[in-house]
């Protein structure tokens, strides 16, 4: 018998809708944050046929690391390892894009 707890398996599932005109130079939307530990899962990024251009979702403020790319009307998921943070974006300044990103992740916390 251990002395120590064992670790639990913690499900983190979010849905955030978006709406911005801001590119990668101005204020991407935060949609995702998680402030303690590290969960790894799918992302999906949708984009709503009302957008106008592209939306794109990064991993950083400065959509420097983007991790997927919807056109008008389409979706994408991707695996991320490591999810701490996680920005929507327009492809193109002044051009609005509307959408959801559904993050489904898991990690081991212990007690």
């Amino acid at each position: 018998m251990s002395c120590c707890p064992e670790p639990q398996v913690v499900t983190v599932t979010t849905c955030n809708t978006f709406n911005t005109t801001e590119d990668a130079a101005g204020t991407p939307v935060l949609v995702f944050q998680q402030t303690t530990g590290s969960p790894s899962g799918y992302v999906t990024l949708v984009n709503y046929n009302a957008s106008g251009v592209s939306a794109n979702v990064s991993t950083d403020s400065a959509g420097a690391t983007i991790i997927a790319t919807a056109d008008p009307d389409n979706s994408v998921t991707v695996y991320v390892e490591s999810l701490q943070e996680l920005y929507v974006f327009s492809t193109t300044a002044g051009t609005q894009v509307l959408g959801q990103v559904v993050v489904n992740a898991i990690q081991t916390a212990r007690p």
